[in-house]
């Protein structure tokens, strides 16, 4: 007789968790993370470590899941990025305490090399503006300002097969 019960779980729920957690991973220190693995490596018996991570992933998929981004965001251009060992979390708290933001009030953070984007409720992305743009982050001046929209047409865009299909985009 199996004593066993069902267990029921909103299947997914938890593929979105591990879907955001995934995303997130991408975006944190590898370094700090390494530190972890190495701590759970060494205090958790090889056997139980997926036992381990079930169970955390319970723990977590009653308070985290899936950000609840801002309905009306706008995206705005931060011109710090890579280069100067920026993470998320960094740019988070940056404009938390920069302009006074709530987290709930930014929405999503794209790091590149040189330069980052983050997400701002519409109404508070002037505000924010003003309030960070010329500030320092990290010894260095922050310009801020709103993102430009990519134009549609970049020569990118174009495959010239012949000089007579080039003469013709010329004219």
């Amino acid at each position: 007789m199996n004593t066993r019960q069902k267990v029921e779980i909103d299947g997914p729920k938890f593929k979105a968790l591990l879907d955001d957690v995934q995303k997130r991973i991408r975006d944190e220190d590898p370094h700090e993370l390494d530190a972890y693995r190495a701590l759970f490596r060494k205090n958790v018996p090889f056997f139980l470590r997926s036992y381990v991570a079930a169970y955390l992933l319970r723990q977590a998929s009653g308070r985290l899941g899936p950000r609840q981004r801002p309905s009306q965001v706008a995206t705005l251009f931060v011109s710090i990025g890579k280069n100067r060992k920026v993470f998320p979390r960094d740019l988070v708290l940056f404009f938390v305490h920069g302009a006074q933001l709530n987290k709930s009030n930014l929405g999503d953070i794209k790091i590149l090399e040189n330069y980052s984007f983050v997400e701002v409720e519409e109404p508070l992305a002037a505000k924010v503006i003003q309030q960070l743009d010329g500030s320092t982050f990290r010894g260095r001046r922050v310009s801020v300002n709103f993102a430009k929209k990519r134009s549609s047409e970049t020569p990118e865009d174009y495959t010239f097969q012949s000089e007579d299909n080039l003469a013709q985009v010329e004219e």
